[in-house]
C-alpha cells in the first residue's frame, strides 16, 4: 500500500508489483495480514475494522497496542541501524522462524539481497528526450533535498561541477530536482554558468526521473529519495551524508553494490543542522574519486 505520489515507483520496479493507493480508500476486506511500515492512525484502526486478521505494527505507537497483532519493539530514530533491518526486524512476526531469528542482526551486504529493483517503463517526454540527446555520457547531479537532511554547501558543488566538467569534458551534468528545489539549482547555474549542464529540475515526473536515472553513468546527491531510487536502476551512485543519529549512512546508505558513501565516518550531535562542518568536510576532490572509482566499478577505466 502505497501513497498516490510514490506509486509510479511500485509500476516501475522489476518484477512488476502489484499495489493499492490509500488515498483511494481500497476494501482491506480478504488480507490475511499488514505490516504497519509507516504508522497512520486511520489506517491502524481501517486495518482493524476491515477484519484482517495478523496486523503488525511497532509497540512505540499507542494506538497500535489497541489496533495490532503484534507489537514489536523497533525503535527507528536512534537505532543505528539500516532502514531495511528496521523493516525486517517489524514484520519479524510473520517470516518463518530461521529467517526470523536472522533478521535481527543482518549486515548491509546480507542485506543487499533484498533490495528494490526499478527500470524505466515508459519514454522520456520529447523536451527531455533533446535535452539528454547532445550526450552520450551524462553525470547525475541532485543538490536539493526534501528537509529530512542538511545538504551539501553549494560553494562545493560548485567546485565538484567546474572539477567534473575539466575531468570529463564530453559528459552532460544533468541537475534534478523538484520544483521547490528549482531555485536551488538555478542559483548554482548562476556560480557555475558556461558548464554542459542539463537543467532537468522542476520538469520531471516520478516515472520520468527513473527514466532520467536510468541513463546515467553514475549520480552524485544527497540522502535523499533520488540517491535510493538511482541505485535501484543499477547506477552508481556516491552518496554525501550528514552523521546525524538519525540521517547517517548506518540509517540510509542505498542498498546497491555500486553505491558509495561519503561522510558519516563519526557520529555528530549537531546534525541535522544547515552548516555543520561533519558535511562541510567532504571536499570536492573526495567526490570526483569517487566519481572516478564509480565509473570503473561499471564500465571499466575511462578515458
Amino acid at each position: 500500500m502505497v501513497s498516490r505520489y510514490t506509486a509510479p515507483l511500485l509500476q516501475a520496479h522489476d518484477p512488476p508489483a502489484s499495489y493499492l493507493v490509500w488515498e483511494e480508500k481500497p476494501s482491506l476486506r480478504g488480507y490475511q495480514a499488514i505490516v504497519h511500515v509507516f504508522p497512520r492512525f486511520a489506517l491502524a484502526w481501517w486495518a482493524l475494522g476491515s477484519g484482517i486478521p495478523r496486523r503488525v505494527g511497532t509497540s512505540r505507537r499507542w494506538y497500535h497496542w489497541l489496533t495490532c497483532t503484534d507489537l514489536p519493539r523497533v525503535a527507528r530514530r536512534h537505532s543505528g541501524l539500516h532502514e531495511a533491518l528496521l523493516n525486517f526486524r517489524l514484520m519479524a512476526p510473520l517470516l518463518p522462524r530461521p529467517l526470523r531469528e536472522k533478521a535481527q542482526n543482518f549486515s548491509w551486504e546480507e542485506l543487499l539481497a533484498y533490495r528494490a529493483r526499478l527500470r524505466p517503463v515508459a519514454p522520456l517526454p520529447g523536451p527531455v528526450e533533446e535535452a539528454l540527446a547532445p550526450f552520450s555520457f551524462l553525470i547525475g547531479l541532485h543538490v536539493g533535498g526534501a528537509g529530512g537532511a542538511p545538504r551539501w554547501p553549494l560553494s562545493s558543488w560548485k567546485v565538484l561541477a567546474e572539477a567534473l566538467a575539466e575531468r570529463f569534458p564530453q559528459a552532460g551534468l544533468v541537475l534534478t530536482g523538484s520544483y521547490p528545489e528549482r531555485p536551488l539549482v538555478e542559483g548554482l547555474i548562476r556560480l557555475a554558468s558556461g558548464l554542459p549542464w542539463v537543467m532537468l529540475a522542476g520538469q520531471l515526473s516520478l516515472a520520468d526521473l527513473v527514466g532520467v536515472l536510468a541513463r546515467l553513468r553514475v549520480l552524485v546527491a544527497g540522502s535523499t529519495g533520488p540517491l535510493h531510487i538511482g541505485a535501484a536502476v543499477g547506477v552508481p551512485v556516491v552518496g554525501l551524508f550528514p552523521s546525524g543519529p538519525s540521517t547517517g549512512p548506518w540509517r540510509w546508505r542505498p542498498l546497491s553494490p555500486l553505491s558509495q558513501v561519503l561522510g558519516g565516518s563519526a557520529l555528530c550531535l549537531r546534525c541535522p543542522g544547515e552548516g555543520c562542518p561533519c558535511l562541510q568536510a567532504i571536499s570536492p576532490g573526495d567526490v570526483v574519486a569517487a566519481v572516478e572509482k564509480a565509473l570503473v566499478m561499471r564500465t571499466g577505466p575511462t578515458e
